[in-house]
């Protein structure tokens, strides 16, 4: 079977994972020590440890929303194989950031972050007040489509 992996020194990649590991529990949202094997054509999950399963963000529908928008807007983007180490850095103490938050309706941040992982991809956003419009506008620049944005957007609209 085949992982997309977002890796510190290794940026978005690729493993497989022999059948000889036994009750596999990663989905797309844990934070794991793992250890890989090499090979000529492929890399293999050989070994991991799951630090965070973001077990808070899990629990609530607005805080795994904006961690799947996240992790949709690194996989269409990123290129595969080539180390990210600062969008990572900046990736995962924004997961723990939302994971930690008590009002899960606080989404300033997660505009602070969209703005900051543009910046790091060499471009830069307007100043906008509304989330959707940035997301709209980082699907324009990024040439992306953001199938959360819709899901974010009626979440917002039954909040207010």
């Amino acid at each position: 079977k085949k992982i997309l992996m977002f890796c510190k020194n290794l940026g978005l990649i690729q493993t497989f994972y022999p059948y000889k590991i036994k009750n596999l529990n990663l989905d797309n949202l844990n934070l794991i020590s793992a250890q890989l094997k090499y090979t000529q054509q492929y890399t293999y999950l050989n070994q991991y440890k799951v630090i965070d399963y973001f077990e808070n963000i899990r629990n609530s529908l607005e805080k795994k929303i904006i961690a799947q928008t996240i992790l949709e807007i690194l996989k269409k983007t990123l290129p595969e194989n080539q180390k990210e180490n600062d969008i990572f850095n900046l990736t995962i103490s924004f997961l723990k950031y939302i994971d930690n938050l008590t009002n899960s309706k606080d989404i300033e941040k997660f505009q602070k972050y969209l703005e900051l992982y543009i910046e790091k991809q060499g471009y830069k956003l307007k100043r906008n007040n509304n989330l959707i419009e940035t997301l709209k506008e980082i699907e324009k620049i990024l040439n992306i489509e953001i199938k959360t944005i819709q899901i974010l957007e009626e979440l917002l609209t039954s909040k207010i």
